[in-house]
């Protein structure tokens, strides 16, 4: 299970179950080494009236930044930052757990938001 939301102005939460975790992993490094990756997700949403469907990720950003296009939650963020999120994922799946919270900080529109992970279910 992955699901994404906004619940202030300033952070996106990032909930995944211990499935969800491995996904991500994989999904980060795939979008390492080919450039772009991608999976399917529901229950999800950006603001209002902005579902998501897909979540992207590419190896394209410097700076970081996130940006939403009918459904598809893309996510351009450096090398360094994806793989430092790869191993954030591997350590969660290991420890069952994810602390710090703290993903990465990422440009939306005119706002720095900060995209945090939280461990759901076992």
């Amino acid at each position: 299970m992955i699901r994404i939301y906004r619940d202030d102005e300033y952070a996106l939460k990032l909930e995944f179950d211990f499935t969800g975790a491995t996904e991500l992993k994989e999904m980060f490094k795939k979008s390492l080494h080919e450039g772009r990756a991608f999976i399917q997700i529901s229950n999800s949403f950006l603001e209002d009236y902005k579902p998501i469907n897909v979540f992207l990720v590419t190896n394209q950003g410097n700076p970081s930044e996130l940006t939403y296009n009918d459904g598809e939650f893309i996510l351009d963020i450096d090398p360094d930052i994806i793989e430092f999120c790869m191993d954030r994922f591997n350590e969660s799946i290991s420890k069952r757990g994810f602390f710090p919270a703290e993903i990465c900080d990422v440009d939306y529109k005119d706002t720095e938001l900060t995209i945090y992970g939280i461990v759901i279910g076992e």
